[in-house]
């Protein structure tokens, strides 16, 4: 009987048991980078380029005062240097992780180091090397932990990991481990691997069928091909791509004008119907606008801004929508089906289009 075929086929979730306590995965880790140290090291290699002049002290639960336990903490000398390195685990990205937990972790470790080099490892189920930020799912909060994270501390500091490329990496080290370990690990990661599916299930978003485009049955354009340089994002069940205007030259902001303009000339707008701003709009356009002059960084936008709200103002049946407290839209009136946002300003210098509704 071919019994890594049998394992393959096997139902991971019925491991839930076995594997759903943190500690089981992280014990796991631990065991194997305390009693094959040269585990270990490529480890640190592998993943953080690091050397390792001699020893390496693998600790389990390592505590730091009024702060908590870090999973697995790694310390030895690096050309001479002293270097620490946390390494954090998570098999529940969505349940498990606090915020400015790798925060809290790395100041602490620095603080109790002092001079010397210190390094935290996340090893959870996500990372950005399996989960699309284009993606219907929800955010795991592993990655907004991590992305959080960068923030603050230096990036070459911090490394992301999931669990396949963790079984990736130990997969050519089972030769040398005792067949019981071999067995946990291929028991785990059937497990990692079918828990990871069934939660990208469980958080997958409803998004709305309907297309913008559907609206405007006589234009034929693709958003998202026009405008590549926008990011797709999830919320309240629409898909949104979102442009950040400052990032954008001359070229892009052209682009993001011709989009709006095309879609406007839709015959499926009703132009009859006069569409009026509202004087209190005007009034933050204008604010808005009178903000951008004093700082010539951002004439290249309040060119853009000018331009775009100068074609709303002179075409009858567009009109901008809000206070300018945090943005405006620019609507149009749809025959038989009323009326729909083209687009919305953000006066954070973001342009979004609800290209799924």
């Amino acid at each position: 009987m071919n019994r890594g075929v049998v394992l393959e086929n096997y139902d991971g979730l019925k491991l839930n048991s076995l594997f759903y306590s943190e500690i089981s995965s992280s014990s796991m880790v631990y065991d194997i980078f305390h009693n094959h140290k040269k585990i270990a090291k490529d480890f640190i290699e592998n993943f953080l380029d690091l050397t390792i002049d001699k020893d390496i002290t693998v600790i389990k639960e390592k505590k730091y005062p009024q702060q908590g336990s870090v999973d697995i903490f790694l310390s030895f000398s690096s050309k001479d240097k002293k270097t620490d390195i946390l390494i954090e685990v998570k098999v529940h990205d969505y349940a498990s992780v606090k915020p400015e937990q790798i925060k809290t972790y790395y100041e602490a470790a620095k603080d109790e180091l002092g001079d010397g080099n210190v390094y935290f490892v996340f090893l959870t189920q996500f990372n950005r090397n399996n989960f699309s930020s284009e993606s219907n799912i929800f955010l795991p909060g592993s990655i907004k932990e991590f992305e959080d994270s960068t923030k603050i501390i230096p990036e070459n500091r911090l490394k992301h990991i999931n669990w396949e490329e963790f079984h990736r990496f130990i997969k050519p080290y089972k030769d040398i481990l005792p067949k019981e370990y071999v067995h946990i690990l291929e028991l785990h990661k059937n497990w990692i691997t079918a828990k990871s599916k069934e939660d990208i299930k469980l958080n997958t978003i409803d998004v709305g069928e309907r297309d913008l485009l559907s609206y405007f049955s006589d234009i034929v354009i693709d958003i998202k091909k026009e405008l590549p340089f926008g990011k797709i994002y999830i919320k309240d069940k629409k898909e949104i791509l979102s442009i950040d205007l400052e990032q954008c030259n001359s070229e892009h902001l052209n682009k993001i004008s011709d989009v709006i303009k095309t879609l406007a000339s839709s015959n499926d707008i009703n132009k009859r119907v006069k569409q009026i701003t509202k004087e209190e709009t005007l009034t933050g356009v204008k604010e808005f606008l009178s903000s951008l002059i004093e700082n010539s960084e951002s004439w290249l936008l309040l060119s853009f801004y000018s331009s775009l709200f100068d074609y709303v103002s002179s075409t009858d049946y567009l009109k901008l929508h809000g206070t300018g407290s945090k943005g405006f839209s620019i609507k149009v009136n749809v025959k038989n089906k009323g009326s729909i946002s083209l687009c919305t300003i953000w006066i954070s210098k973001k342009i979004d289009f609800s290209v799924k509704r």
